[in-house]
């Protein structure tokens, strides 16, 4: 079974039952709620996606979207962040999701953990992969200096992650429902490729599971920081569920099918149980959207 994502639709209407006619256009039977989600859409959308017969199987933190958030975002507050209050309200609002999880009977949360404040750096990288300068002089030492501060400044930030899923795995664990650790889109962002494996043995045991997300992972891989079978072969074990998307180039949230992902590679590392999510987003057309789905389902998704 493959759930879809309610950001194909979320962020252009305010309207539960504008929601659930795009999923039932699409013919699921099962969702993800997404964090564009406001407090009263998810009150109407759950009782029509209950009358509907549509499974909940996740939802995407922070949801509902907070009504402190300055706009939708899984990354609206951070448990990374310097201030002591952003990293309380990151909190508050995951358990949050968490409750609204097990209100729904979903099986697993999203998250995203947070960041090591590089993004200039990272930004520096995309400019010259856009004018063909990545492989040279300019764009090696600019690559090296990048690895090297990210790995002498990532061990404080990512304490904090760790302090923090400690309080995120507890509830989660009192409410019967995973937390599944997404791959990042930036360099900057955490975790690494590494970093999962670090998040994953300190909480061994507990409520929580590797995230694929196939759009990231090709981002990682055009990018040359790792490739989608890097992701996938070392973490397939430990993997909980996927956000199947495609893309071109660094362009994601593509109909599969309409990019440059090799879905058939990804569906190998994919065993029975694993979530299966289409995160496709309002970029695609209907008529692009069901031939993706057919495509997933076609290659044993």
């Amino acid at each position: 079974m493959i759930a879809v994502s309610t950001s194909w639709v979320s962020e252009n209407t305010d309207s539960a039952r504008a929601i659930l006619e795009a999923v039932q256009s699409l013919e699921a039977t099962a969702v993800e709620l997404d964090y564009r989600i406001g407090p009263e859409i998810y009150r109407d959308l759950r009782g029509l996606l209950k009358k509907a017969g549509i499974r909940v199987v996740s939802v995407h933190n922070f949801f509902p979207t907070p009504e402190l958030a300055r706009e939708p975002s899984g990354d609206v507050f951070l448990y990374t962040s310097d201030d002591d209050r952003e990293r309380e309200l990151a909190l508050r609002y995951t358990l949050k999701t968490l409750e609204a999880c097990a209100e729904v009977e979903a099986r697993a949360a999203v998250l995203h953990l947070g960041r090591v404040p590089l993004r200039e750096q990272v930004d520096r990288l995309y400019e010259l992969h856009g004018r063909g300068g990545l492989e040279g002089p300019e764009g090696r030492d600019a690559w090296a200096e990048l690895a090297a501060r990210r790995a002498a400044m990532a061990p404080r930030y990512l304490d904090r992650v760790l302090l923090a899923l400690d309080r995120v795995l507890r509830a989660a664990e009192r409410l019967g429902v995973a937390v599944g650790i997404e791959n990042r889109y930036h360099y900057h962002e955490i975790p690494s490729l590494e970093e999962i494996g670090v998040v994953l043995r300190a909480f061994r045991g507990a409520p929580v599971g590797y995230w694929h997300d196939t759009g990231h992972a090709h981002h990682w891989q055009v990018m040359g920081w790792a490739s989608q079978e890097d992701f996938l072969g070392t973490y397939q074990n430990d993997l909980i569920g996927l956000h199947l998307h495609d893309a071109r180039g660094r362009e994601d949230h593509l109909a599969p099918g309409t990019g440059e992902v090799d879905f058939g590679s990804v569906a190998r590392y994919v065993r029975d149980g694993v979530l299966r999510v289409a995160e496709v987003h309002a970029k695609s057309d209907l008529e692009s959207y069901r031939a993706g789905l057919a495509l997933l389902r076609s290659l044993g998704f």
